[in-house]
């Protein structure tokens, strides 16, 4: 499917991808807080992960198109990078959440975009 994926489809891709590390880190801090002995390896993994996909989607930006746009969703990506890495030190759901609900946000803008490219 990736070899075969248009630019926007691989952005909705990493997108996937990311939502899906967060929602495993989820649960393995929803596990671990519960646990008397937590082993949180798991989850600083699942959270590099999803950081590691939101810095990919940050370098790929393309300044030289639309540089205010791109300048904003960098700032974006920086912040959720920074709710990632929050909740990944603190242990914090609500960072894990907001980060998730960004990237959420953010898949169905694009994926609402590539719906429009597809009938026009």
């Amino acid at each position: 499917m990736v070899e075969t994926a248009s630019p926007m489809q691989l952005i909705i891709l990493l997108y996937d991808g990311a939502l899906q590390w967060l929602v495993m880190a989820k649960q393995e801090l929803v596990k671990n807080k519960a646990s008397k002995l937590p082993n949180w390896t798991n989850y600083a993994n699942f959270m590099g992960k999803a950081h590691d996909i939101v810095t990919h989607l940050q370098d790929s930006l393309d300044h030289s198109q639309d540089p205010e746009f791109s300048d904003k969703i960098f700032d974006l990506y920086d912040f959720i990078k920074t709710s990632i890495t929050k909740a990944n030190a603190f242990k914090k759901e609500e960072d894990l959440d907001n980060a998730y609900k960004l990237l959420k946000d953010l898949k169905t803008t694009w994926k609402e975009a590539l719906d429009k490219q597809k009938f026009s």
